[in-house]
């Protein structure tokens, strides 16, 4: 990861800030661990960090009430938000705050290590060493870096432009597509975010990010039938 990041355990389980520190360790990064949103949001106040990973189900403090005190401390640190396996949070209620990024438990050490580089790319990327040239990375690639550079900070407007040229790219790339259904969402563009969760569904009909918010999107306009068909987009023609 290039220069010494630093890094915020925050779940209440010590076996799981063992296997995160355990994990982290051999990327060099300086690693601290908070056992609940209390301690974490104190910890974070007195302390600058490059990246929290951030359970939800957590005492007195959950993860989304941490995440929204945070923003509303002027702390824009990223999140990676830490789930139980199959439950995706509200992501419009995680974007507005700046959360894009989900990881399930059980994970890998590998996983887990993969995911906080690319964050940690994302906010900075690291350049190549004096005398070599720099990674290519693919003008998609890009462009979906400096969407989800833009949505960490909530600018959302700077995070259409470049997801819009990345789907001019690709417009097969299911995260791509989600991503600007969820910015849709948030605006109340409702339409708009399920011909882009369809597109999604229709590049990708198991990526579980796109099936999770078209399933919230036909629970919020069939008043709560959970048991509508989801359009996994086999029809879409756009």
């Amino acid at each position: 990861m290039g220069l010494a990041r630093h890094i915020l355990i925050v779940d209440d389980e010590p076996n799981v800030r063992l296997v995160f520190r355990t994990a982290l360790e051999s990327t060099g990064a300086e690693l601290a661990a908070a056992e609940d949103g209390e301690a974490a949001l104190a910890w974070l106040k007195a302390n600058d960090v490059d990246l929290v990973l951030l359970d939800l189900q957590m005492p007195r403090m959950g993860g989304m009430e941490l995440l929204g005190r945070l923003r509303g401390e002027g702390i824009d640190v990223p999140v990676v938000i830490i789930t139980a396996h199959g439950s995706i949070p509200d992501a419009v209620a995680a974007m507005k705050l700046g959360a894009i990024d989900f990881l399930s438990k059980p994970l890998t050490p590998d996983a887990l290590r993969r995911a906080v580089a690319e964050v940690l790319d994302r906010k900075a990327p690291t350049p190549a060493p004096a005398g070599e040239p720099a990674p290519f990375i693919s003008p998609f690639a890009r462009h979906l870096r400096e969407a989800k550079r833009a949505i960490n900070r909530r600018h959302f407007d700077d995070a259409e432009v470049s997801l819009r040229q990345a789907i001019g790219l690709n417009p097969k790339s299911a995260e791509a597509q989600n991503l600007m259904g969820v910015i849709h969402e948030c605006r109340g563009e409702h339409h708009a975010s399920y011909q882009c969760y369809k597109a999604a569904l229709k590049a990708d009909r198991q990526y579980e990010p796109a099936l999770h918010n078209m399933q919230r999107y036909y629970e919020r306009f069939t008043f709560g039938q959970s048991n509508v068909p989801v359009d996994t987009g086999s029809d879409f023609s756009g």
